[in-house]
């Protein structure tokens, strides 16, 4: 019984940083890069992992509507994050590029260490990574169980880019 109490402590605690972490950033407004794993987040995402992809191609990875990757696409191109080349093949279609702005973008949200998380020690910021390790393989493994497509896939890749890009 105590380690029920203790877990469900754990899921209340869980709930309120993942609360308290969206008032923290609308609060400090941070200019923080953040890269999100929805809309254009995944379309760039996608791209650093394999670049020149259509439309087509980009919402059947993504498991999103064409109609949606264009209206993505269309806003990264804008920023000036991809471009847009027509195939060789088939002139019809367009073919999307990360440009280095893009790939700028991606590479310095992956670099973002919270100023909050600088309050733990060495030994805290171990013992916080082993947890934290422990309990998102856990949450991958019940995520797959349920639901093994090519949008969870998306979303491991994700966390192992961001994290690849800390253990160099």
């Amino acid at each position: 019984m105590a380690t029920q109490i203790k877990a469900e402590l754990v899921a209340g605690k869980l709930a309120e940083y993942e609360q308290l972490s969206k008032i923290y950033d609308d609060i400090v407004k941070q200019s923080r890069p953040r890269l999100t794993v929805e809309g254009q987040g995944k379309i760039l995402l996608a791209l650093a992992d394999e670049d020149h992809l259509s439309q087509q191609q980009l919402a059947t990875r993504l498991g999103i509507s064409p109609q949606s990757t264009s209206e993505f696409v269309y806003k990264l191109a804008k920023r000036d994050l991809i471009t847009l080349t027509k195939s060789p093949k088939d002139r019809r279609i367009n073919l999307v590029n990360l440009t280095a702005a893009g790939r700028q973008k991606i590479e310095s949200a992956a670099q973002e260490v919270p100023p909050f998380v600088r309050v733990l020690s060495d030994t805290e910021l171990e013992q916080l990574s082993a947890l934290l390790t422990k309990i998102t393989d856990a949450m991958y493994t019940d995520i797959d169980t349920a639901n093994p497509t090519l949008g969870v896939k998306f979303h491991k890749l994700f966390a192992s880019r961001y994290l690849k890009r800390f253990k160099k």
